[in-house]
């Protein structure tokens, strides 16, 4: 079966091809476990990869005492290993589907990447050379991109033909958790006097997450769970 085909006999049934979507309403966003599970766990997600995007770079430059050439070189190696997250976690959600197991091919892959996040955000903050932080901090940063692929097949899974509105809100609370953690890794440093308790503060939200994708319900449309 070619992919075309695949994508055509899997999605929503000839019944629903000629009716209008219908409108994701404030009731419906409210009452949709779901939905708030998505949000909840993208939030934790974002919050931890977006340090490396904003303070990753002057943090090791401070904590550490590097060149901005030699903190720059440090600093983009995280990014690899969140790419290799994507594509790991997207072949581990497929072959999980295919096995006939729909709701572990979610879960699974995100629960072990947050588990991943979690202890490399630990193990970072002890860290005493910038190799081994940075070597932490990449296991981190694979864990949390490891849960892109099984939050976005989510989206569909319960937005349907609402997938999209779906998405924007589920993206709108990682976009929160972007914003926190800029502003929570200075604020805590200046209040603690050390980096220690941000990111503490990660792994927690990590270790949430994972209850979090314990809860969702793949299955289930919007409305229904």
């Amino acid at each position: 079966m070619s992919t075309l085909s695949l994508i055509l006999a899997g999605r929503q049934s000839a019944a629903e091809e000629g009716a209008p979507a219908a409108p994701l309403t404030a009731r419906s966003f409210l009452e949709s476990r779901n939905l708030w599970l998505l949000m909840a766990q993208y939030f934790a997600s974002n919050f931890t990869f977006f340090f490396c995007l904003s303070w990753l770079f002057p943090h090791l430059k401070s904590r550490f005492e590097l060149g901005s050439s030699e903190a720059g070189f440090y600093a983009a190696a995280p990014f690899l290993a969140g790419a290799l997250g994507h594509f790991t976690a997207g072949a581990i959600v497929d072959r999980i589907y295919r096995s006939g197991h729909w709701t572990l091919s979610r879960r699974i892959p995100a629960a072990f990447g947050f588990a991943l996040a979690a202890g490399g955000l630990v193990a970072s903050a002890g860290a005493n050379t910038p190799a081994a932080a940075v070597a932490w901090l990449s296991v981190a940063i694979f864990g949390a991109d490891m849960t892109i692929s099984p939050s976005w097949a989510v989206c569909i899974d319960i937005g349907r033909r609402n997938a999209g509105l779906v998405s924007g809100t589920m993206n709108m609370a990682g976009n929160l958790g972007s914003f926190a953690t800029s502003l929570a890794f200075p604020y805590l440093e200046a209040w603690t006097g050390s980096t220690t308790l941000f990111f503490f503060q990660g792994a927690a939200l990590n270790i949430l997450a994972i209850g979090a994708w314990m809860a969702v319900r793949p299955e289930k449309r919007l409305g229904e769970y």
